[in-house]
């Protein structure tokens, strides 16, 4: 399954249809968190062969034994639709973010790399 995935940076990311007909994504994306690699792996595997699928992509590094999954469709539509249908499942913890909305404030992000890991502050 992994060999089905290619490097990005910090991510393993697959390229669903609508890429590779060169459509273009929504930038309204779902966000999966889960602990579980293997899971996360083959949902993500699945979800890249909707036909509305831009890509998807997930961290090669947890954070806390948390691992990073994003999802990328063509509409809005479609991650509403997919956010609705895993919001409640045991095993994941699922939102959407608005990048159009979000990239405004990204340059107010605090960095905690100097910070001990169980600070709050």
């Amino acid at each position: 399954m992994e060999s089905e995935f290619y490097q990005h940076g910090s991510f393993l990311c697959l390229d669903g249809p609508a890429k590779k007909v060169g459509s273009k994504h929504s930038n309204l994306k779902v966000c999966i968190t889960c602990t579980d690699m293997n899971f996360l792996r083959a949902l993500l595997v699945r979800v890249a062969q909707d036909q509305e699928c831009y890509w998807v992509k997930m961290s090669t590094a947890p954070k806390d034994g948390m691992y990073l999954g994003r999802c990328f469709f063509t509409e809005e539509k479609y991650s509403v639709d997919m956010w609705a249908k895993y919001k409640a499942h045991p095993k994941l913890m699922v939102n959407l973010q608005d990048d159009d909305y979000v990239s405004k404030f990204r340059k107010t992000v605090i960095s905690w790399k100097d910070k001990p890991k169980n600070a709050l502050e």
